[in-house]
C-alpha cells in the first residue's frame, strides 16, 4: 500500500489546500494508470475523491451558506446535501470492501474516517448557520451558547481522521475549529469585561490563523462563485478572510471597552495611532459625536452583579461590592463627567435597575427625562452586562434625540459584531 498512501497523502495536500483542479487531476492520472483496478475497491474509491476536493474548495469559499437553486421539482444542490450524498457513498464502500484484502481493508479504513470528517464538516455548516440565524433573527449572540456547540464538535472529533494520508485535512479541520473556540471565548469574555482572558483568546485565534495560512500555501488563485469579484491569485479564500474579519471586529470592541486599561500604557499620540489602526475606531466615533451634537457625555456601563467580575483591581473575597462597585464605569466621553461628584451617576445606575428586563431585550433605546435635573438619559445594551448611556440637556435642538437613538442603535449593532456575522451568507 505505499504507493497508495503515498497518493493519497499527496491528493489530501492538495484538497487542504484547496488546489481542487490539481487535485481531480491527480485522481485523473492515477486512474490512467491503474484502469486494471478500476472494478476494485482502489477504484471505487478513486471515483468519489474528486467530489471531496470539489466540496471542500466550495465550503472555503462560504458555498454552505449561498441561496440555492431550490423548490418545487428541483433537487436540492446545497453544499450540506453534497457532503451528506457524499458520506452515504463513503459508508457503502466501507461496507463493501472491509475484509475483502489488504488493499479492501486499507480502502475500508479510509472510508470511514472521510465519514468522520464529513460528518464534522456538516456539523460545522449547521454551526456557521446557527451563527448566521442568530445574527439575523436576534439582537443578541448567544455566545455562550455558540461557544458550547462549537467546543462539543473539538471534543467529539479530536481523535479522528488519524490516517496518516488524512494528516492534511485533519490538521486544516482542526485548526478551523479552535480559531472558532478561540473567538467565541474572546466574545464570550469581552461581554464580561475581562481583560486578560479577552487578550489570550484573541492571540490564540491569532496564531492558530497563521499557522491555517501556511497550510493554505498554494499557486492557485482563489476565485468565489456566481456574481462574486475574482480575487487576486494568492488571496486567501473568503472564511479565512471572514474569520479574519470577526477576528478584527472582536480586537475593535475590546480597544473600546478597556480603553481605560489600554490608555494608561500609552501615550495620547499613541492610542490615537493604534486606534486608527483598528476596523473601527469607537471611542473616535463616541468623541466625535458627543462633540458634534454638544452632548454632556456617553457612558459604558458595565453591570456585575451577575457576574463574579467586580472590574479592574484587587479585592477580598470576604468584602462584597457597593452600589458604584456593582456599576463601574468602563468608558466616559468626556472624561472629566466622572471625576467630579455628580447625581447622573445615582440616576443612571437607578435606570439601569428599573429598566434592567427591557434592556436586556436590546430592542429599543429606552429614554429617561428629568426635570430636576434638566437632563435626559437615553440607554441601550450593547451586551447583556453592557449599558451604553448617553447624557444630554433638555430641550437644546428639536432633533437631538432622533440623531442620539440612530447613534445609539447603529453602535450597538457595530459593537455586537451582528453585520460580520451576517457577511456570512454571500450577496448574489
Amino acid at each position: 500500500m505505499d504507493h497508495e498512501d503515498e497518493f493519497l497523502n499527496a491528493f489530501f495536500t492538495q484538497v487542504a489546500q484547496l488546489c481542487s483542479d490539481k487535485a481531480k487531476e491527480t485522481v485523473e492520472k492515477e486512474r490512467e494508470s491503474c484502469k486494471q483496478m478500476q472494478m476494485g475497491p482502489w477504484g471505487m474509491l478513486l471515483l468519489h475523491l474528486p467530489q471531496i476536493a470539489v466540496a471542500e474548495r466550495s465550503y472555503a469559499d462560504l458555498g454552505f451558506l449561498n441561496t440555492k437553486n431550490k423548490g418545487f421539482l428541483r433537487k436540492d444542490n446545497s453544499l450540506k446535501t453534497v457532503y451528506e450524498s457524499l458520506k452515504s457513498d463513503l459508508k457503502r464502500l466501507e461496507e463493501m470492501t472491509k475484509g475483502t484484502n489488504s488493499i479492501g481493508t486499507a480502502v475500508a479504513n479510509v472510508s470511514s474516517q472521510l465519514c468522520q470528517f464529513i460528518t464534522a464538516r456538516i456539523q460545522l455548516i449547521d454551526f456557521y448557520e446557527k451563527m448566521y440565524n442568530m445574527s439575523v433573527n436576534s439582537k443578541v449572540m448567544k455566545h455562550q451558547e455558540l461557544l458550547q456547540y462549537i467546543e462539543g464538535i473539538v471534543k467529539c472529533y479530536l481523535l479522528s481522521c488519524s490516517h496518516l494520508a488524512l494528516t492534511a485535512i485533519k490538521t486544516s479541520l482542526t485548526l478551523e475549529c479552535e480559531i472558532l473556540v478561540q473567538l467565541m471565548k474572546a466574545q464570550v469574555e469581552v461581554q464580561n469585561w475581562r481583560f486578560l482572558p479577552t487578550l489570550m483568546a484573541l492571540y490564540g485565534a491569532q496564531t492558530r490563523m497563521s499557522a491555517w495560512e501556511r497550510t493554505l500555501q498554494s499557486k492557485e488563485s482563489w476565485k468565489l462563485g456566481f456574481g462574486a469579484t475574482f480575487l487576486k491569485a494568492n488571496q486567501q479564500p473568503a472564511l479565512y478572510q471572514w474569520l479574519m474579519k470577526l477576528r478584527s471586529a472582536i480586537l475593535a470592541k475590546c480597544s473600546l471597552y478597556f480603553h481605560t486599561t489600554l490608555s494608561q500604557q500609552a501615550s495620547p499620540g499613541e492610542m490615537r495611532s493604534i486606534m486608527s489602526k483598528q476596523s473601527i475606531d469607537y471611542y473616535h466615533k463616541i468623541q466625535s459625536f458627543q462633540r458634534k451634537y454638544d452632548i454632556l457625555a456617553v457612558l459604558m456601563i458595565f453591570d456585575s452583579r451577575e457576574t463574579e467580575n467586580l472590574g479592574s483591581g484587587y479585592r477580598h473575597p470576604g468584602r462584597g461590592a457597593n452600589s458604584f462597585e456593582s456599576f463601574p464605569v468602563v468608558v466616559c466621553c468626556p472624561s472629566t463627567f466622572t471625576q467630579k461628584p455628580s447625581i447622573h451617576l445615582d440616576n443612571i445606575q437607578t435606570k439601569i435597575k428599573e429598566r434592567h428586563a427591557e434592556l436586556l431585550a436590546m430592542d429599543k433605546v429606552i429614554c429617561h427625562k428629568s426635570m430636576k435635573d434638566s437632563c435626559t438619559y437615553s440607554f441601550h445594551n450593547t451586551d447583556p452586562t453592557m449599558t451604553l448611556v448617553i447624557v444630554f440637556e433638555n430641550g437644546k435642538q428639536k432633533d437631538k434625540e432622533t440623531h442620539i437613538t440612530s447613534f445609539m442603535m447603529d453602535l450597538s449593532m457595530q459593537i455586537r459584531c451582528n453585520k460580520v456575522y451576517e457577511c456570512l451568507k454571500l450577496s448574489k
